[in-house]
């Protein structure tokens, strides 16, 4: 007999009737369905009480009385090492379900009562579940982006996640169709995104041309949102943004050059590696919530780099519990993680946190969940409190004073602008402004390009 799970209970006796009935509606709440035992000690072994036909009607009844919404378990007899017990199979999709008025959850092999806010969370990721993939939108398939389209199937095809279908390309003009190439209705049909005519919301996100969703991208002077130095807004479909997201990343994140062992080959190092990040940027976008207008970001900051995703964190596990150990990932867009798992952007179902903290070391990975939205962070070496030798710089402390912030602003309008034109602007002397400057390259944060006559400033990341 395997031991007490998430999904398996044991009682000694039905004189813990009340108390198995906690756990049905903690199991189901937690995963749809269980077995609860009468008769079975915690480590598994069989535990012999008496049984009558009126012992299965009191756990019948019970259930009747306890478990709210009704479910309708199936009750029966079996034996174990030579004593019989009772073994209580229940399943429901109706949740939540209370156990006399009151909600639980299944943690591990204990129950948990539920506290207001889990249970409107849970309340609204059950609607959301219901609801929202298998919507119906007013999009039809000559909204799709064959390109975006095409390109998912070739790489679907080529992991072997999708099997070949018979054309090479998707065609929405029907008048550019021979009878041997079917349109690209016939795989949204086949992937289940497409439903009398109409794109699900579902397939909407993941292939629409109209832009969706937007992204939001910048890069900050500081730790703070103060003084940006680069700012995007994107709109795209799921596809389109991800790309979108990870190119800004690359392009904004440090680098390092590493010579091989030959004194000749260089070596580009990143300074978060790569995968870490495509996977956090996968995430954010695969469990996100599309139902409320937040829009999805990615900030650069000059100790972190965060991505934020609409909606709470999907799971009542934290992100550090599915590094840790094996846990169960709850899927809230199951239709749009299926896709990204078939053209693998998603290895696989729930290993996605795994992979960042094993890349990256926990130490360097946070997090911010809340109602609305969920922010995973990188932590980076912070150029602001480090003097170009290394050594820790007490004063800068992070943050860069009002005068740098006007003269960044300003050099982000105009990189040619010269001392002259700084002290015009600013109002300052030669020497504030030369020293502003001299601070604002000592932080990393700007950088001359050619002579001081005919040169530029740019702006570093």
């Amino acid at each position: 007999m395997k031991k007490e799970d998430e999904i398996t209970e044991f009682k000694r006796t039905t004189g813990e009737l009340n108390e198995g009935m906690v756990s049905i509606s903690s199991i189901l709440n937690k995963h749809r369905k269980g077995t609860l035992y009468f008769g079975v000690k915690n480590d598994g072994t069989p535990h012999n009480f008496t049984i009558t036909d009126s012992t299965i009607r009191d756990v019948s009844r019970k259930i009747f009385e306890a478990i709210k919404p009704q479910i309708f378990p199936t009750i029966s007899l079996k034996t174990i090492s030579g004593t019989e017990v009772i073994r209580v199979d229940f399943e429901g999709n109706d949740i939540p379900y209370s156990a006399f008025g009151k909600y639980y959850i299944r943690t591990a092999d204990e129950d948990r009562e539920l506290n207001p806010s889990e249970l409107r969370r849970l309340m609204i990721d059950k609607e959301y579940e219901e609801n929202w993939e298998s919507k119906l939108t007013d999009e039809t398939v000559s909204d799709v982006d064959e390109i975006v389209l095409s390109k998912f199937y070739d790489q679907a095809v080529s992991c072997n996640r999708l099997p070949e279908m018979p054309f090479d390309t998707f065609v929405l003009d029907k008048s550019l169709l021979d009878e041997n190439t079917p349109d690209a209705q016939i795989l949204l049909e086949k992937l289940d995104l497409i439903r009398l005519g109409k794109l699900t919301n579902a397939g909407r996100m993941l292939f629409s041309k109209n832009r969706p969703l937007t992204l939001k991208m910048a890069v900050f002077a500081t730790s703070r949102k103060d003084t940006f130095l680069d700012i995007v807004r994107e709109e795209g479909n799921i596809f389109q943004l991800i790309d979108a997201a990870f190119k800004f990343v690359i392009k904004n994140i440090r680098w390092r050059v590493e010579l091989g062992k030959d004194g000749i080959q260089r070596n580009e190092i990143p300074e978060i590696p790569l995968e870490a990040l495509r996977e956090a940027i996968v995430n954010c976008f695969a469990h996100a919530r599309y139902d409320i207008a937040v829009q999805h970001e990615i900030d650069i900051f000059s100790n972190r780099i965060s991505i934020t995703n609409p909606g709470s964190f999907a799971n009542e596990y934290r992100p550090i519990d599915f590094f840790k150990r094996d846990v169960h990932s709850f899927l809230r867009n199951a239709m749009i993680a299926r896709i990204l798992y078939l053209c693998k952007d998603v290895e696989t179902f729930g290993s996605g946190l795994r992979k960042i903290y094993s890349l990256c070391g926990k130490e360097k990975i946070s997090y911010i969940n809340d109602d609305s939205v969920f922010t995973m962070e990188f932590s980076r070496s912070d150029r602001n409190t480090e003097e170009s030798n290394g050594t820790i710089n007490g004063t800068t402390n992070g943050t860069i004073n009002s005068l740098e912030e006007s003269i960044l602003s300003l050099l982000m309008k105009n990189p040619r602008y010269t001392s002259s034109d700084l002290i015009e602007k600013t109002n300052k002397s030669l020497r504030t402004i030369n020293r502003t400057l001299a601070s604002l390259k000592a932080k990393r944060l700007i950088k001359r390009v050619g002579s001081n006559k005919s040169g530029h400033w740019e702006i570093e990341r």
